[in-house]
């Protein structure tokens, strides 16, 4: 499969597009926004996580409520609702990307979750429907095929790949067993502005760090990082994550040091982990400064 080395986007002139990069590249660390699909079963008492992108439609402001509180507690990078849309559903995008959009945040990403046999008119249509946002980020994706595979059809859209792993046998690799190394080569053979690691199974802070490691060891992509808040345990009808915003919170200036570019949170984590998240952003750009 021909892959190639520099996507169509890079030729273009657009500001959201070159803000976007350039922010990446630039050396600070940019704040993601939190998790949306607890947070929303949370608000909404959903007994189930699937089919929370419809609210897009059916609650909008629901939806903004989310992506406000993210931005009141510091973040500049938000999601959009639809990890887990159809990428045919083009009126839950264009929702989608209005609601993140109308709250002012510096950068809005479409997100996209694994689709199970992704073809070439799948990853056609999702580029379509992004349209309008600043980036497109593969979350939660253990194929590298699907990345090559967007990246064959990319418009003139930044592309970032996010990687979810599993310890097996000792060793970290995504649930199709690929390294961390090979996904590193990948996003760049693939002209994937950013690459990342979110979610996982037992992937706490320590483990991220070592794949950020490994990561940067392979590649000279910008990188990021969207923890959990661990493994959910269940108290009576609900479900809880144990790390609090603080336990995420301590692992920050790690990586940091070992050269992050982003970092924002997935299950589980709340408005008041990003809020964490950029104290400790600050106190450690405040220690760097001493």
């Amino acid at each position: 499969m021909r892959v190639a080395a520099f996507p169509r986007w890079r030729a273009g002139l657009g500001s959201f597009m070159n803000d976007l990069v350039t922010a990446l590249r630039s050396g600070r660390v940019l704040l993601m926004d939190g998790a949306m699909g607890t947070e929303l079963q949370h608000r909404t008492r959903a007994a189930r996580f699937d089919g929370l992108e419809q609210l897009n439609l059916t609650q909008p402001d629901l939806v903004q409520c989310v992506h406000r509180d993210y931005l009141d507690a510091g973040a500049k990078v938000l999601l959009t609702n639809t990890f887990q849309a159809d990428p045919h559903a083009a009126e839950i995008w264009q929702s989608a990307l209005r609601l993140a959009r109308a709250v002012g945040p510096r950068f809005v990403l479409a997100d996209v979750g694994p689709i199970a046999k992704l073809t070439d008119e799948d990853a056609a249509a999702i580029w379509r429907r992004c349209e309008g946002a600043d980036g497109l980020l593969m979350e939660t994706w253990s194929s590298v095929a699907a990345l090559e595979r967007f990246a064959r059809v990319t418009t003139e859209m930044p592309l970032l790949a996010s990687f979810t792993f599993q310890r097996d046998t000792g060793e970290w690799l995504t649930f199709e067993n690929v390294r961390p190394e090979e996904c590193a080569a990948a996003a760049q053979r693939c002209g994937a502005v950013a690459l990342g690691a979110n979610c996982g199974k037992d992937l706490d802070m320590a483990a991220m760090l070592e794949i950020v490691r490994r990561y940067r060891a392979a590649c000279d992509l910008p990188i990021f990082v969207r923890p959990n808040a661990g493994t959910p345990i269940q108290v009576g009808a609900e479900w809880r994550f144990p790390r609090t915003p603080e336990d995420l919170a301590a692992g920050v200036p790690a990586l940091v040091a070992a050269g992050i570019g982003m970092i924002g949170g997935c299950c589980g984590t709340t408005p008041e982990h990003v809020r964490a998240f950029r104290r400790a952003l600050w106190q450690t750009a405040v220690l760097r400064e001493r």
